[in-house]
Formats: C-alpha cells, sequence, structure tokens
C-alpha cells in the first residue's frame, strides 16, 4: 500500500525534479508564513497557491499562506494530515501539444478551522511577515451581514472575519501606514475588491468603530479588483484518482487537477503591488492593469458567451462534451467561426488580444483531460443568456447594421433545447432522440407554458413563440425587437432545425 504525502514521505524518498513530477525541496518545505487565506478549495489550490509555489521555486518569495477555513468541512484536517502538501496535476491542451505535469505543492504551512481557533488566527494579525490576504468563499461570501458580531468567536461571514482581523492589525500596528495589507478576492463577482472593502466599511460604522481605523483602511490597504480564469474542478474521479497515485506513488487526500491555462488579472499598480506581493511577478499568466476591464469583457464574451452560444446546438447534434464538439467536424467550425465572425467583431477591445484570447479558448476547449458535460453548462441557461450573449447581439447589429448569423442559429438551438415536454413535480424535462434530459432554468416554466401554445408545424406560431420570447423584458436586458430581422432569422433557423435536424442545418452554415 502506498504511503501518504506527507514531510516525511518527501524528505525519506528524496524526491527530484525529474520529467513531468516536480516535488519542493527541503528549502521549500520551511519557508515562513506570509500570507492569509480564507478557504482551501480547488481553485485556490489550484490557481493562487500554484503561483505561491512556484514564485518559492524561483526564490522570490520565499513565503507560505496560513489557511483559515470557514467552516468544519474535514479539508483542515487532511491538510494537516499531509503537512500542507497536496499535488496539482496540470493537463490540458497548449499550442498544438498535450501536456501534463505533477507539482507536489508546498504553498501551504497549515490549516485552521476559523470556529476551532479564531484566538489563534487573530493573533496573526501582529505578525508584520504577514502582509497579503486571499480568499475564495463562493459568489455568496462577499455579502454584508447586518447583525454580524465581530466580537464572537469568530464572526459569521467572511467579511465579517476580515474586518475582525484588520481591526486587530490596525490595534497591533497603531495604525502604522506600513502594516496596512493588500486583499486579494478570488471570488468570481465583478468588482470584488470594491465590494468586500464597501461591506468592511459598513461593518465599521454597524459596530461604531473609530474613525481612525477606517482611515487606516481607506489609506493604507489595498482591496483588488480581480479577475480569475482556470478550470479547476473538483475531486478526480476515483478512476482519475487511482490511476494518478499509481504514476507518483503515494496516496494524496487533496489531489487537484487543473487545466494548462491560467489567468489572474489584478486591478491596481504595478509597481506597489509587487513590491508588496512578490509572487505575483511569477507567471505570465498574472496581469496588473489600472483597469481589467478589456479582461474581463473577453473572458465574459469570448469564452463563456462561446460557450453558451454554442452548447445547445452540440447536444443537439448529440454530443456530450465541449471536447466532443471539438472533434466534431461540423460544430468545432461552428464554434470557431462564431467566435471569429461574430463575437470577436462586436467587441470594443483591441482586435489583436480579442483574436490572440480566442486561440487560447479553442486549446482550452480542446483540452481532452476535462470531462465538461455540455448539460452543465445549460444550468441556469436563460439567465447566461442574457448576460453573456444578449450585448453582443446589440453591438453587432449596431457596428454592422445586421444581426449575427451564427450567433442566431445558436439562440435558435438554445430556445429548441429549452422546450419542455413534461413536468414533474417542479422539474422540467426536455426530449431529444427519444431521451429525457432535465431543464435546470428559472425560466423553465414560462417556456412550458409559451411552447404548449406553439405549432412547430406551423411558420406563423413558430414566429410569435419567437416573437413573445424576444418581447420578454422580465428576462432580456436588450430590446432584441430594435434589431432589424433577428426574429424572423431565428424562427427560420428553428423551423430548419425541427424539418432537418441541427446537425444538417449548420452544416449548410458554416463554411
Amino acid at each position: 500500500m502506498s504511503a501518504q504525502l506527507s514531510k516525511a514521505l518527501i524528505t525519506t524518498k528524496q524526491y527530484k525534479s525529474q520529467g513531468n513530477f516536480f516535488p519542493p525541496t527541503p528549502e521549500h518545505l520551511d519557508y515562513p508564513e506570509k500570507i492569509i487565506q480564507f478557504g482551501s478549495g480547488a481553485l485556490l489550490r489550484g490557481f493562487v497557491d500554484f503561483f505561491i509555489d512556484k514564485a518559492n521555486r524561483q526564490g522570490m518569495f520565499k513565503g507560505k499562506a496560513v489557511v483559515v477555513n470557514n467552516t468544519r468541512s474535514g479539508r483542515s484536517n487532511l491538510l494537516n494530515d499531509q503537512d500542507g502538501l497536496f499535488t496539482l496535476c496540470v493537463e490540458g491542451f497548449e499550442k498544438g501539444e498535450t501536456k501534463k505535469e505533477y507539482i507536489i505543492t508546498s504553498a501551504i504551512s497549515q490549516a485552521l478551522p476559523a470556529a476551532d481557533h479564531w484566538p489563534q488566527i487573530l493573533a496573526y494579525a501582529e505578525n508584520k511577515d504577514i502582509q497579503v490576504v486571499v480568499s475564495n468563499t463562493t459568489e455568496i461570501g462577499i455579502t454584508l451581514q447586518e447583525d454580524d458580531n465581530l466580537q464572537a468567536t469568530p464572526p459569521a461571514s467572511f467579511p465579517g472575519k476580515l474586518t475582525a482581523f484588520l481591526l486587530a492589525r490596525y490595534k497591533a500596528f497603531g495604525g502604522a501606514a506600513e502594516s496596512g495589507m493588500v486583499i486579494l478576492p478570488t471570488e468570481l463577482i465583478l468588482d470584488n475588491g470594491s465590494k468586500l472593502k464597501d461591506i468592511v466599511l459598513k461593518l465599521a460604522d454597524i459596530n461604531q468603530l473609530e474613525e481612525g481605523f477606517k482611515s487606516w483602511i481607506n489609506e493604507h490597504n489595498i482591496f483588488c479588483n480581480t479577475l480569475v480564469d482556470r478550470i479547476v474542478p473538483g475531486e478526480p474521479s476515483q478512476e482519475k484518482q487511482a490511476q494518478i497515485e499509481q504514476e507518483v506513488g503515494y496516496k494524496d487526500a487533496l489531489l487537484t487537477v487543473s487545466e494548462v491555462y491560467r489567468l489572474f488579472a489584478i486591478e491596481g499598480d504595478r509597481d506597489t503591488l509587487l513590491r508588496k506581493v512578490p509572487f505575483l511577478q511569477a507567471d505570465e499568466g498574472i496581469i496588473i492593469d489600472k483597469d481589467i476591464t478589456p479582461y474581463r469583457e473577453r473572458k465574459l464574451r469570448i469564452l463563456n458567451g462561446g460557450h453558451t452560444i454554442s452548447v445547445a446546438a452540440g447536444f443537439l447534434c448529440g454530443l456530450e462534451t465541449v471536447y466532443d464538439c471539438m472533434e466534431d467536424d461540423v460544430m468545432s467550425k461552428f464554434i470557431k467561426q462564431v467566435m471569429y465572425d461574430n463575437i470577436i467583431p462586436s467587441l470594443d477591445i483591441d482586435q489583436q488580444m480579442a483574436t490572440e484570447f480566442a486561440e487560447d479558448v479553442l486549446d482550452r476547449f480542446r483540452n481532452p483531460f476535462l470531462n465538461h458535460k455540455l448539460i452543465s453548462i445549460t444550468l441556469q441557461y436563460t439567465s447566461k443568456m442574457n448576460m453573456r450573449n444578449g450585448l453582443t447581439f446589440v453591438r453587432y447589429y449596431e457596428k454592422h447594421g445586421k444581426v449575427p448569423e451564427l450567433m442566431c442559429a445558436g439562440f435558435a438551438a438554445y430556445l429548441l433545447f429549452t422546450k419542455p415536454v413534461k413536468k414533474e413535480a417542479d422539474q422540467y424535462f426536455g426530449e431529444f432522440q427519444g431521451k429525457a434530459y432535465p431543464i435546470n432554468d428559472n425560466q423553465a416554466a414560462y417556456f412550458y407554458q409559451r411552447w404548449q401554445e406553439t405549432d412547430l408545424q406551423n411558420p406563423s406560431s413558430v414566429n410569435q413563440l419567437v416573437e413573445k420570447v424576444l418581447a420578454n423584458t422580465d428576462v432580456w436586458e436588450q430590446d432584441f425587437r430594435k434589431l432589424g430581422d433577428f426574429s424572423s432569422q431565428v424562427a427560420k433557423l428553428l423551423l430548419a432545425y425541427v424539418q432537418q435536424g441541427v446537425r444538417k442545418t449548420l452544416a449548410e452554415i458554416v463554411k
């Protein structure tokens, strides 16, 4: 039976970097603590901790993160049992070739559940070497809980814990300028740093904290807005876990898998942040800019929008995963052309920057190691279509005086996919090739009603369906009825899908 990953195993076995296997050196194992990390989920392990570890290997940071877990998930025990070590398997498709690496990551010193170790965690506020806070507490983590007790052991919310920690630091150093911290939230919400800072200041007001503390927060602490982009799935399957453990020769309860691509876009002054947070210069995937809007825009429109506009078409072509789409002649052409011919020309950002990003996205879609199921991407499909693609339709029309044909094809496929044929309890189901599939969409009941009124063999009825859907201002932030022949184009394609199938229709459209 293989031994468990630990410091003792690393030192006893005297592992050395070879091939695609990269263990830490004994020096890396004993670096001091310099970061407070709220959360220990897969994204932080495969993203921020990856960057910290890489900086340590380059000798530019020489520090570790203390993990604060907001829940008693059991992950703290797993991390501590392995002395903070875990294996990151980086695998994917890059520049025409598959890539696979195993990195034993030593960026974490220990993990402390807040509920059991809050006084110890607050004591870290007195450590002058700890100057950085990173977090990933899910999107709902950055919310204001007005009745949060900052004196509790611990406060209930993540912003409450952070406020209490910063207050302890303010008191420990008398509000000195140099004691200010850099806060790097990685939660997937717009302006995450600004929102977190606003909540900290509101909690200070609610709890009637002294004005000096609020001034110290405003003047000497840096809350950065960030954008994170890397696919780091949850736990690998039992089969994949066993296969990797067989390859590396030890057991790892925190084995983490990620794709090759990574982007950490951080809004702020580059010189200041690199001085205060040296690990941010460790990797080309870290971008520091005074405005990260272009990076956010290209991710939302090209990557997320590309997924959303193509997923129903792929599913209705009988495919199961994003990788399957890229291996399919019709769908691979559709995805590439919808990005290059419809989405990119609509963007008000540097076109070369957008094109290079699209090339990376296509590489990511071709990743044979990620089992990214199309049906999972359809979760809350209507909301995603609105947020990711609604503005793209409008921008393209305004720039070119016509609707984007390929995106119309994707939209028509979305409408056909969201055609519920039955309801069981509160769950709606569509049907494809005689098999039911779930429609997990907040608008499923609305579509059930609309489709009940529609005769798919009657062009007039289909036109009415499309017009009613596009006129629903409770769903769409854009007024699609102003976009010329958008409605008639979508209706025509929808009828073609019904009469001859999605694959044959798309094959006639793509070049």
